[in-house]
């Protein structure tokens, strides 16, 4: 989830501060319930068309619609994209020398811990905001 735009572009709110849920966390929980629980409804206007099938619903029932840790990672794609390598400490570090050739650095690189991935490293120093 990425937040805290420039002129509050993706924001929080969802309207629930009016109802004094004040915890972005739980604004998160609360809109993904209702984003999950509405595309499961049957559509007749096209067809009785569920857009999110009856198991993925249930599935999120059961994590109470939590995104865990390693929910966070997977939908994070600007991880894959801005980090340049991504993996172990280990593994970084192997994959920057194999391809450092192909960077224009005035320094060398050193892998950088993902904060909230414990054991996650990249080549850039990513953030996270939730």
């Amino acid at each position: 989830m990425q937040t805290n735009n420039r002129e509050h572009f993706l924001s929080t709110d969802f309207g629930l501060k009016k109802f004094n849920v004040k915890s972005k966390k739980e604004r998160i929980r609360r809109y993904r319930r209702y984003v999950y629980e509405a595309g499961s409804l049957n559509q007749p206007e096209k067809g009785n068309i569920k857009v999110i099938e009856d198991r993925l619903l249930e599935k999120e029932r059961s994590k109470e619609f939590e995104l865990s840790k390693s929910d966070r990672f997977r939908y994070r794609t600007r991880y894959f994209t801005d980090s340049g390598i991504i993996g172990s400490k280990e593994f970084v570090s192997i994959n920057y020398k194999r391809f450092k050739n192909l960077f224009e650095l005035k320094h060398e690189k050193k892998p950088k811990p993902i904060k909230g991935l414990d054991g996650i490293y990249s080549l850039k120093r990513l953030s996270e905001v939730l």
